[in-house]
Parts: structure tokens; sequence; C-alpha cells
């Protein structure tokens, strides 16, 4: 077993919308969470208007699950807002931003507290697979094994130390591209770490719908078009047309 030097309080923060297909699954992998006795975590939610039954999905979960300690919020639409929601809430030594449609593997948060016993770590990510097994996404989840801001977003499960978070003024509230750029102001001040004896698995519902190539194409072609300049909200306009 993992034995921490102190103990160790880490806050989740997962922004939804109209995740009821997803959620459950989420919740499940935090519930089953293996972890020493001096590491705890909260579990912040954050929803940004759904319209399906994902705030039912979460209640229903955790009628049947108690133990878990959660507080549920709403907020306006937008991740990075729901994002800087939950982080204004949380109580813990470190934040976890998790995608409503991520796994994590068992180990994942003890993992996370074992390399926060490393005073010199301020934030990071995971290693991460897809639920598929297609070629292109079993390299895009190798690529996630090498420790770069340009192979890591959202759903590699983004962390940071809250003193970290804080003095970097959190996540930018634009419309898309706030995990990148989070890490690019990260990045100025400290280097990241990469997670690799845990991972994350993430859904493969958008790159099974528009094709593997093409969704990773078209993803490639927003970030670069974010790098060199490109307003967030416009490519979010083209984000939001793409998924049509």
């Amino acid at each position: 077993m993992l034995i921490c030097a102190s103990t160790v309080k880490l806050s989740v923060v997962i922004p939804t919308l109209n995740e009821e297909r997803f959620i459950a699954k989420t919740l499940q992998s935090l519930a089953a969470q293996d972890l020493p006795s001096d590491v705890s975590f909260e579990l912040l939610i954050v929803d940004g208007g759904s319209c399906d039954a994902t705030v039912e999905v979460i209640t229903r979960f955790f009628d049947t699950n108690d133990t878990l300690p959660v507080r549920i919020f709403r907020s306006i639409t937008g991740r990075a807002f729901q994002l800087n929601c939950g982080a204004n809430f949380a109580t813990g030594e470190a934040l976890l931003f998790l995608h409503a449609d991520t796994v994590l593997s068992q180990n994942a948060l003890a993992e996370l507290a074992r390399a926060l016993q490393n005073p010199s770590v301020q934030y990071g990510y995971f290693a991460m697979d897809f639920d598929d097994a297609h070629p292109l996404a079993r390299l895009y989840s190798a690529a996630t094994r090498i420790n770069s801001i340009l192979t890591h977003y959202g759903d590699s499960g983004i962390f940071a130390r809250r003193t970290f978070f804080e003095a970097l003024g959190k996540f930018p509230e634009q419309e898309l591209m706030e995990d990148l750029e989070f890490l690019f102001r990260a990045r100025t001040l400290a280097e990241p770490t990469l997670i690799k004896t845990a991972s994350l698995t993430t859904s493969a519902r958008r790159f099974k719908k528009n094709g593997f190539f093409s969704q990773q194409l078209f993803n490639a072609y927003l970030v670069a078009r974010y790098i060199f300049g490109a307003n967030a909200s416009e490519l979010k306009q083209q984000y939001d047309a793409y998924r049509k």
C-alpha cells in the first residue's frame, strides 16, 4: 500500500453538459479508487445547463453511493466557466479536472497523491487511452506517454496544486482551448509532471462519429490556428459547426 508522508486531500472537478450516457462510468471509477488511509478526495460536479437526464443520473448514483463526498453546482455553459466554478469551492490541496466521459484507473488518485509528495510538482496530466482499438487511437494514446503540453489536453486529466492554479489566474474564461492556454501559461512558471503509473480512459465517441483521421486532422487544425493567434470564439464556431 502507498504510504504518504502527510495527509493529502484532492478535489476532483467534473464539468457536465448532456453527459447522461457517460457520467455514471466516470463516477463509478471514482467510487472504486484504491486510496491509502491518508489520502482523501472531494468531488465537485458543475453542470452547465444539461437538457438531458445528466443531473438525474448523477443524483441516482449518489443515492446508492452516499459515502462519496460530492457537491453539485450549476453554472453558465462553458467548460472554462464550469471548471473555475468548481475550483472556487474546492478545499483540497490539489485540483484534478476530469472530463465527464473519462474513466480513471483504480490507482489514479493514489498516484496523483504520490506525485504531490514532491514539492517541485506543481501541475501536470496523466497518460491517456481511448476506449477504442483503432490504430490512430493507439498512436495518439502513445503520444500521451510523452511529456509535452502539445500532446495533452483536458481529456488527459489536468491537475494542479490549488495555490499554483490560483496564482496562475485559473482557467482563462474563453470559449475553446482553455486547457491549452492554461498549459501554455503554466509552462512559463514550472515544468509539467506526467503521471504514467496510472492512466485515464476517455471516450472516442467524436472520433467514431467523424472518422479518426478526419477528427484528428481537424483537432490539429484548430490547435495550429490557435497557436498562430486565432480567436477562441471564432474557433468555437468552427468546432460547433464540425460537430453537427
